[in-house]
Formats: structure tokens, sequence, C-alpha cells
């Protein structure tokens, strides 16, 4: 895919230090581009969003009327190894889906506190992309065009800040949902979006989607994603590296076990210099309940009571840690501080 005319036109990198089309936020380290209109499609100035994903596959409350402009990613800097956040776009999810156990007006009442629509926000999809030694890698790749209208924006994004596909080295996949998955293959021809890329995911998440037996055990709403996410797997079968929590996946990136959301989920650390930066993945996919409640079932949760128990057990390692937290599905860019508030938590955004 190209990215739209205007964006073609006037292609810019943003890494840290391009002075002509990025700006720097005071204090934190993290640089913004200026270079392309942010739009309202993606929403990427929203308070909070609707997370927990997956449940995409079941939701096509999309809004077609919208126009679609290139997302300004926003880099950041763990030591010497730097970090873009890029917008996939969003997805629309069904309240009644992604919280089946929890009385409406219950979520209601927690998405007011938190200064949200009752009804809750599309959901943002923050795709992380890391340059460390001599890899450029992709954390997921988004869902690609078929998923959803208002997502599948990744390459697009990519390109309007002067990142190429072929540039690309490494991809490492958090799970195999089809919005961190099914991007890693180009729309028109089936083939590798990101050509020079080598692809590594957790061997437990392998295992579970590559399994013929998995489409007969996964709930109705799931089955078709899982027939989607095998054939994707089976076509890069080739260059996948499967990997355990512990692993270096790529210099200063580390696996770290997250399982619940699905059975092998990973959340990737990032360490340089002193520093650290978690990529979460879909573990804390929501500003207000990930944090305030992370008790409360999630739809799109593969086994429901793991999931919650490894969110209380992130947030605890985050906030006594004060390791700064990128989620793939919390409000644009994703990225903040988890700080404990009474027996909760809270988001700090960076």
């Amino acid at each position: 895919m190209s990215p739209p005319p205007c964006a073609s036109r006037r292609r810019k990198k943003i890494w840290a230090g391009t002075k002509a089309s990025a700006r720097t936020s005071s204090g934190n380290g993290r640089t913004t581009s200026s270079v392309f209109s942010t739009g309202d499609a993606a929403h990427p100035a929203s308070p909070c969003c609707f997370g927990g994903l997956a449940a995409a596959a079941v939701a096509r409350m999309i809004r077609p009327d919208r126009a679609w402009a290139a997302i300004a990613p926003v880099a950041h800097k763990v030591g010497n190894i730097e970090v873009m956040i890029v917008s996939d776009g969003v997805l629309n999810v069904p309240l009644s889906f992604s919280l089946p156990e929890t009385p409406l007006s219950e979520a209601a009442a927690l998405f007011k506190a938190h200064g949200m629509p009752e009804g809750g926000e599309p959901v943002q999809t923050n795709v992380v992309l890391v340059k460390t030694g001599n890899d450029t890698v992709l954390i997921d790749v988004g869902s690609g065009a078929n998923f959803q209208p208002t997502a599948g924006k990744l390459q697009e994004n990519l390109e309007a800040a002067g990142i190429a596909p072929d540039t690309i080295t490494k991809v490492v996949f958090t799970h195999a949902h089809a919005d961190h998955l099914w991007g890693v293959l180009d729309d028109f021809d089936d083939a590798e979006r990101f050509p020079n890329a080598s692809y590594v995911i957790s061997a437990p998440e392998w295992d579970f989607w590559s399994n013929p037996a998995t489409v007969e055990t996964v709930p109705d709403w799931l089955k078709g994603m899982a027939l989607g996410t095998a054939r994707i797997l089976k076509k890069i079968e080739d260059k996948v590296e499967r990997r355990k929590a512990g692993d270096t996946v790529a210099p200063g990136l580390t696996y770290a076990a997250t399982p619940g959301h699905t059975p092998g989920h990973m959340s990737v650390m990032i360490e340089n210099g002193g520093q650290r930066l978690m990529i979460g993945g879909d573990v804390l996919a929501n500003n207000a309940i990930s944090f305030a409640r992370p008790d409360w079932r999630i739809g799109s949760d593969f086994d429901r009571d793991r999931a919650a128990a490894t969110r209380k057990s992130l947030l605890d390692q985050l906030a006594a840690g004060k390791i700064p937290l990128v989620g793939f599905h919390l409000a644009w860019p994703g990225l903040g501080m988890v700080e404990r508030a009474g027996n909760a938590y809270r988001l700090v955004p960076l």
C-alpha cells in the first residue's frame, strides 16, 4: 500500500533529532512529528478508549464517512534505543461483548468517572517500532486492511514517516490475534508485507494457533480468526523463530510471559542504559478498566481468570519498578506510567 498523496509528497523521517519534522515535549524525552494532520479517523487525542481487542472480529460498527489522514508517529528513547509508536488506526467493539459479565451501568459509571463517553471509545491500535543495534524491529503489525475499514493503516503511517517496508528486519509478535498478526501479509497479492524481516512468536502461542484442533475448541466468535491466523502462520512458517519467556528476541528486547488474553501472550521488555519500557500488548488494554478494575472479566480474553491475575501482577511490577508502559489499545499513543491509587491503579500519560 502507498501513503496518501499528500504523504508521498511530504515524506520525512521523524526519528529523534530530525528537527524539520518533529518537536520535543518538555521533560519526557518524547518527540511528536508535526508534518501531518492527525485527522478524526484514528481519534489520536481521545481521553480513553475501549480495549482488550480481538473482540473487533465480531464488530462492524464502522464510520466510513470519516476521512483518513496520516497519523504522526510518536518517538521515545530507552537509553540509546530509539522507539517509535505508529498507529494502525482504530477498531470498534460492542461494549456488551467486551464486558459480558459486567452490568453496562457499572461500566458507564466507570467511564464517566474517567472522563470518557459512557459507551466507551473506539479502540486505538498502537504498533511499536524499535531501532536497536543493526535491527529495525516491529512489535506487532496491525490487522491489515481486510479486518475493519478504520484499521490497517500501519504501512501508510510508516511510509509517511519515511520508513519503507523493506527496511524492517524483524517482527516480534505479542500474540496472534488478527489485529496484531494479519497485517504481516500484503492485502493485494498475499505476499509478505515486510520481505526482509524474520519473525518471532512465543512457542506456546505458535502451538495453540497452528494446532488444527484449535478451531473446534475456541468460542464461535473466534473460529474465523483461528482459521485466518493458522493460514498466515503457515504462510510465514519458514521464517519464524519460536521463543520462550526470558529469551532475548532482539538486542535489548526480552520476552516476558503475560498469558491469559491468549495462551502464549508475551509482553516485551526494552532495556538499555539503565532505562526500561514495557510493551504490554493486550494485557492492559483500557485506560479506565485495566487500571481501576483489573478484576473485571474481559470478553476477548481466552482464559479470563488467568488474564485478570496477569493484569494485577503486571500492574504491581510496573508500579513498583516505575517502568513506563506502551499498551497496544490504550489511548493514543498508549504511553504512560502506572501508579497506585488506593486499592487500584491509574495510568499517567507521558
